[in-house]
């Protein structure tokens, strides 16, 4: 009896082994196609990323106009068909320098951008937007043409992704006002032979999440503008950043010890950027005789939703290591 039992067990252990051998050798094929199938997506992403960088590469040293503007025509093609793949979204572009990616904070969407020099130095800008639609339950892709020389008032216009000032952006700040999102986009235009720009644009979505661009946030600026457009010398080069920054603030109270009014220091994180003003004062206000004063500071902070302007912000990076001062006594030159 007891023979008999262990045979059971004994024979209980085999088919069990039998049973597990079996399933290890029908799942691991199953987890190895799968990886191999996740690798060569990944693989097939890095392949088109160097494709497309090369031949970005080729639009950017190509000296023939007619020429670039083909290439990059072939550039912008081969981008919409790496974007439409599956799992595009997800491909996170370590090895690109030679345009333009961001993704929003918040990862609801990416915005490329670039640009070609045509030969009279004036320069047009392209772009992707890639964002996800919840309605269609797919990713979809928004192509941005440079539209700006045909755009009546551009300060001001509002409008879809068909009516795109161009710039190749480098920066995206999330702002929320009530149940709308505003992304402000900091970003950069060639221009032409005169003048280059720096735009503080803004982006948000529809309910379909159509694109659209400019917004009514700016607050306290000396114009009624949808984007802020600082347009100056080709010589010159602007600071137009996104930073913490530590400054004051006009009180608004006079001290009559001092003959000013007080300041109160405030730190946050602000838009800065460098006030545009003539190279001379007997030269034409113009673009192209305009020029950044670095010593002279503007700026935007966040309030309620909206950018408040602020037009003279002596700021001060307070993460920045300071010298501290030691002070050394003074030798004098004496007669022996």
């Amino acid at each position: 009896m007891l023979h008999n039992i262990i045979l059971n067990q004994q024979f209980l252990y085999i088919c069990s082994v039998i049973f597990f051998m079996k399933r290890v050798f029908i799942i691991l094929p199953i987890l190895l196609f799968g990886f191999t199938v996740f690798s060569q997506k990944n693989q097939n992403f890095v392949l088109l990323e160097d494709s497309l960088i090369n031949l970005r590469n080729r639009v950017i040293n190509e000296r023939n106009e007619e020429e670039r503007v083909a290439l990059n025509e072939d550039f912008m093609t081969l981008l919409e068909e790496t974007l439409n793949l599956q799992n595009s979204f997800k491909h996170n572009w370590d090895s690109v320098k030679n345009f333009s990616i961001l993704s929003s904070p918040d990862n609801n969407f990416r915005i490329f951008t670039w640009f070609i020099e045509k030969n009279d130095l004036e320069t047009e800008n392209f772009g992707f937007i890639h964002v996800y639609n919840e309605n269609r339950k797919k990713y979809v892709l928004y192509p941005l043409y440079d539209k700006r020389q045909s755009l009546d008032y551009p300060k001001t216009m509002v409008g879809n992704h068909n009516r795109w000032y161009g710039a190749v952006y480098y920066k995206i700040i999330p702002v929320k006002d009530r149940n709308t999102t505003y992304y402000t986009l900091l970003g950069w235009n060639g221009n032409n032979i005169f003048t280059n720009q720096k735009i503080i644009e803004i982006l948000h979505f529809n309910k379909d999440m159509t694109p659209i661009f400019g917004g009514r946030v700016f607050k306290d600026y000396p114009e009624k503008v949808a984007r802020v457009i600082l347009e100056y010398s080709k010589n010159a080069t602007l600071y137009l950043n996104y930073e913490y920054q530590e400054f004051l603030i006009n009180t608004g109270k006079y001290n009559p010890l001092t003959r000013d009014y007080d300041y109160k220091r405030q730190k946050c994180n602000m838009i800065i950027f460098e006030e545009l003003i003539p190279m001379d004062e007997s030269m034409p206000a113009v673009p192209a005789f305009i020029v950044p004063e670095s010593s002279l500071n503007q700026g935007f902070i966040e309030e309620d939703g909206k950018w408040l302007f602020l037009k003279n912000v002596r700021g001060s990076n307070p993460d920045k290591i300071r010298r501290i001062y030691q002070h050394k006594n003074r030798n004098y030159y004496s007669v022996q």
